[in-house]
């Protein structure tokens, strides 16, 4: 149980990426072989990739996969680089607290359905303030780490 709720963002993007690639894959032998598709596989196909996409950034952010300028990192002494990560992850963990916060409000006014399936655009929108949630206990989970390493040294 513990290694699905680490791993969650792996997890559900996987299953939204397969699902899509899927979907894609049995519209195209459906369009070329029989003549039609399945009306609702291209939106369905979307919406996934959308959720894939963005769980990917919050694995990505969680695991530091993200690329990253380290010039004045470069540049600053040895024992300025722990508390000029620890200024950073404030800032980033501001920054994502925001950007949850507001997709909570824009998915809260999402009042529209899709075109062909009927389904919510609260659905579709969801992910956002997921995945700005997850990438602000990650950054608490990294400036706690930046703490535990100013304490060592």
């Amino acid at each position: 149980m513990i290694t699905v709720v680490k791993n969650l963002e792996e997890i559900l993007a996987s299953i939204a990426i397969s699902i899509t690639v899927v979907l894609v894959i049995i519209n195209v032998v459906l369009r070329y072989g029989f003549g039609f598709t399945l009306p609702w596989g291209q939106e369905l196909s979307v919406i996934c990739f959308i959720w894939a996409v963005y769980l990917g950034i919050s694995s990505c952010y969680k695991n530091k996969l993200h690329m990253g300028v380290d010039a004045i990192l470069a540049i600053l002494p040895e024992r300025a680089l722990v508390p000029f990560n620890i200024l950073i992850y404030l800032f980033l963990l501001g920054l994502n607290c925001l950007l949850c916060y507001l997709s909570f409000q824009y998915t809260m006014l999402s009042n529209k359905t899709t075109p062909v399936m009927g389904m919510p655009y609260f659905w579709v929108n969801i992910v956002l303030v997921l995945s700005f949630g997850l990438m602000a206990l990650h950054t608490i989970r990294l400036i706690l780490d930046e703490l535990k390493e100013l304490r060592e040294a």
